[in-house]
């Protein structure tokens, strides 16, 4: 079977759009899998795609466009990444926030999913939403984004970023906020007990409330952590479907 130019150059560019997404898409983007098996996932995904998308008539036949439109694509798929990382990214900040507040911002272990130093309660706040995104089936949620894309944005059309880009921005200051939600009982509970120690200081000066604020914090932290990761779940879940809502809507702001 020979390929004719037209065909490869529809394959390029689902290719790079593809290839977008999974650079920088939860799980997906994770270091801990294969990139071989991130490769051939794009490759096999992509030439499946190509059969049942709305294709343009004609190619460019300039190299200098065809380059334009393949970084047209590629920005594409990583819009789509990027939105729902911004789950995973709100949830960090709210662990990192709680790490923060409790003195476990320096107790930091090595993040095998992204090779990086992460503290405790971030890190478990990453795998909680990792394992809930994988149960409610996000990974699919997010292919299924990236083919009603073609759909919304079929290959070669004009785009235009800046309105998409100002609901991306609202999108993503709403998501932090809800990080910061997340984080707000450790923070206030946190404020209670620096404020109890600043009272303290001053009724017994004897006591060394510096060196007792890193025994009791990161308990209390902790205690608290424990008694409302049960409503996490529910939390987690509502957020990580209303981004996926949020994703397709976000791709029409785009059309031009």
């Amino acid at each position: 079977m020979i390929l004719t130019y037209y065909q490869l150059s529809i394959f390029f560019l689902i290719f790079a759009r593809f290839s977008g997404m999974v650079l920088i898409s939860p799980f997906f983007s994770m270091k801990s899998l294969f990139s071989l098996a991130k490769v051939g996932l794009v490759f096999w995904v992509s030439i499946l795609i190509m059969f049942v998308v709305p294709l343009p008539q004609t190619m460019p036949n300039s190299l200098f466009v065809y380059g334009f439109a393949l970084l047209i694509e590629l920005t594409i798929g990583l819009i789509i990444g990027f939105t729902a990382n911004l789950i995973m990214m709100a949830i960090e900040f709210g662990g990192m926030l709680m790490d923060t507040q409790a003195g476990l911002s320096s107790a930091s272990v090595l993040d095998p999913t992204s090779g990086k130093n992460a503290a405790l309660l971030e890190l478990m706040m990453k795998y909680l939403s990792i394992m809930l995104f994988l149960i409610i089936n996000g990974h699919h949620m997010v292919l299924s984004a990236i083919f009603e894309s073609f759909s919304i944005m079929p290959l070669g059309q004009p785009v235009d970023f800046s309105a998409g880009s100002q609901y991306l921005v609202s999108l993503g200051s709403a998501l932090f906020m809800i990080g910061l939600k997340l984080a707000a009982p450790i923070i206030l509970v946190i404020f209670i007990v620096d404020f109890s120690f600043g009272i303290l200081n001053k009724v017994a000066e004897q006591v060394n409330v510096f060196q007792l604020g890193f025994q009791v914090k990161p308990t209390v932290a902790v205690i608290i952590f424990l008694g409302i990761s049960p409503n996490f779940g529910a939390v987690l879940v509502e957020v990580i479907e209303t981004v996926m809502d949020y994703l397709v809507n976000l791709l029409g702001f785009f059309v031009t």
